[in-house]
């Protein structure tokens, strides 16, 4: 194999450097091949094939809707003042303290801030700060897609669940309410009814006699007799009638 001579100027910062990395002198010619073999490396990368993808971790913080990736950085400010947490495992560390995203977005301040208007969001994928409410808005969506119209329906149906709560304790009120109502409507219509008037016949049967009519009655008994003298004449005045 031929060599041919020529003059590659390379950095001093870089020969010091993979000097160091390899443990010979910049100027030793032992770097030669060395930098022979990272050429040739450069030119022809190893096949895709024979390069292990990352294995994936699938430690990390659940922060109700969101998952925090362990690596995830967490970022809050106060008084124009930032700092810091990091996902580690399944906690979040702020130094050595393991805090919850409410504890960590109120350790400095009044103490009532919100933790998903306060956070801020940076994945160990992404190179870009999130808030913390944007990325739950995300991950709601997501679910709402991912499910097509059971979220929706879901919803419905707890809002149906409520509101038949919510009535059967107005339920016993609402009932007097309606029979209230409706007794009042039949002491109304009674009221509204005309008064019953008595029949001819009844009338005549309650009314009394009248004076005129006592007196006439009073003229017949005298006339006709009373007593037993009165009931002899009668009885033989009959047996003369009977016997010519």
């Amino acid at each position: 194999m031929g060599v041919f001579e020529k003059q590659v100027y390379v950095r001093a910062d870089l020969l010091q450097a993979l000097g160091e990395h390899t443990g010979h002198f910049w100027s030793s010619p032992a770097l030669d091949p060395i930098i022979c073999d990272a050429i040739r490396a450069w030119m022809t990368p190893a096949p895709l094939a024979q390069q292990q993808p990352a294995a994936l971790s699938e430690a990390g913080y659940q922060w109700k809707q969101v998952f925090l990736p362990e690596g995830t950085k967490l970022r809050a400010c106060f008084g124009g003042q930032p700092y810091f947490a990091v996902v580690q495992g399944a906690q979040i560390k702020c130094g050595e303290q393991s805090i919850s995203p409410s504890r960590f977005a109120n350790l400095r301040g009044s103490g009532n801030r919100n933790a998903w208007k306060a956070i801020w969001l940076r994945l160990p994928s992404s190179d870009e700060w999130l808030p913390a409410d944007v990325c739950r808005s995300a991950r709601k969506h997501a679910i709402a897609r991912m499910f097509g119209d059971a979220a929706p329906v879901a919803r419905s149906t707890m809002r149906a669940a409520s509101r038949v709560r919510q009535g059967r304790g107005k339920q016993p009120a609402a009932r007097r309410t309606r029979a209230s109502g409706k007794a009042g409507g039949e002491r109304a219509a009674i009221h509204q009814m005309p008064a019953a008037q008595p029949s001819a016949a009844r009338q005549t049967e309650v009314r009394p006699p009248s004076a005129s009519a006592v007196a006439h009655d009073s003229d017949i008994q005298r006339k006709n007799g009373s007593g037993r003298a009165a009931r002899r004449k009668r009885r033989a005045l009959k047996r003369a009638l009977d016997h010519p």
